[in-house]
């Protein structure tokens, strides 16, 4: 194809992108197919508003994508996927069993990056004006179907316990007991697998890797209670967040980084005595302050240092 066909098309494509961004609907209608049974079905209902979604931050990160249109994406993703999730949620409340639904599939994710970790809803943030499109959240494989249809279900599951009664919190942390005992033993295997390289850590799960579990305290402390005695006190429970509800959760269950970032600086407030201060160093911007700055990096991209402060190796350029 010539390229100035490509780039046309290409120009056209974003503009119907950012335009159903901008309208504030979605194509799925609610309610329109009978009511999921499995995870797999929330997905499939969903596809082309996932598929568009994941477009608009393709746009949104794209070096090719007009300058114009490349910042309005921007400004959009956060809101876009918040309601995303909030649709996905709202359609697995149809179920007949919801919380069954959302755990049809393992609630825990691991990978390379990242490790053992949990996913929540990007709508349970209190995103900052520079984190809610700047978010790797909405990079390359965070942004694609299954880890958006995963977050909204695990937040289904959180909210259900926040707002139920005693017998439904039994119930969902009975429901969700093989799936941390998995998460325990792939947290004990990792750490195991460094023997001998020369480096070392605690077993770890990391909350969140998208999104707020500090969102639902009293959820985020259970499930942390949950992993200690499943694991004997050997798995620790690292919370990442900027949310005020950091002060809630009890710090004899968990490792706290408290995130602030060029635009926030009054969160400080919010963080705990026995949190640790890190900083998403938006733009490049470092922080002299924080016990480590992560640089924004993006797939290929990674933003240069700029000022003072220590810098997480696994961020910096090169």
């Amino acid at each position: 194809m010539p390229v100035e066909v490509e780039t046309e098309w290409r120009l056209e494509e974003h503009r119907r992108i950012v335009e159903w961004a901008r309208s504030c609907s979605l194509h799925y209608i609610p309610g329109s197919g009978l009511p999921p049974t499995r995870s797999l079905q929330i997905r499939v209902a969903f596809r082309e508003d996932l598929t568009d979604y994941f477009r608009l931050a393709a746009a949104a990160r794209g070096r090719r994508t007009d300058p114009a249109l490349r910042r309005e994406a921007h400004s959009l993703l956060f809101a876009t996927r918040a309601r995303l999730e909030r649709a996905i949620e709202a359609e697995a409340l149809r179920a007949a069993d919801p919380v069954g639904l959302a755990l049809d599939a393992w609630f825990y994710g691991c990978s390379k990056k990242q490790g053992v970790s949990l996913r929540m809803p990007l709508a349970s943030c209190r995103p900052t004006v520079l984190c809610a499109g700047a978010c790797y959240a909405h990079d390359a494989l965070d942004a694609a179907y299954a880890p958006v249809v995963r977050g909204a279900l695990n937040g289904l599951v959180a909210r259900t316990f926040e707002e139920g009664g005693d017998s439904v919190r039994r119930s969902v942390l009975d429901r969700l007991r093989p799936h941390t005992a998995r998460a325990v033993r792939q947290a004990l295997l990792e750490v195991r697998r460094l023997e001998g390289t020369g480096w070392t850590r605690r077993p770890n799960i990391r909350f969140s890797h998208v999104g707020e579990v500090v969102a639902f305290p009293a959820f985020a402390d259970a499930l942390a209670r949950q992993v200690r005695d499943m694991s004997d006190g050997g798995v620790d429970c690292v919370v990442y967040t900027r949310h005020p509800n950091a002060g809630l959760l009890d710090p004899d269950l968990w490792v706290m980084n408290f995130t602030l970032d060029p635009s926030s600086p009054d969160r400080r407030a919010w963080a705990p005595p026995h949190a640790r201060l890190v900083f998403a160093a938006f733009g490049g911007e470092l922080s002299p302050e924080a016990d480590v700055n992560f640089l924004e990096h993006h797939r290929h991209v990674h933003l240069p240092p700029q000022g003072l402060g220590r810098v997480c190796p696994a961020t910096a350029p090169g």
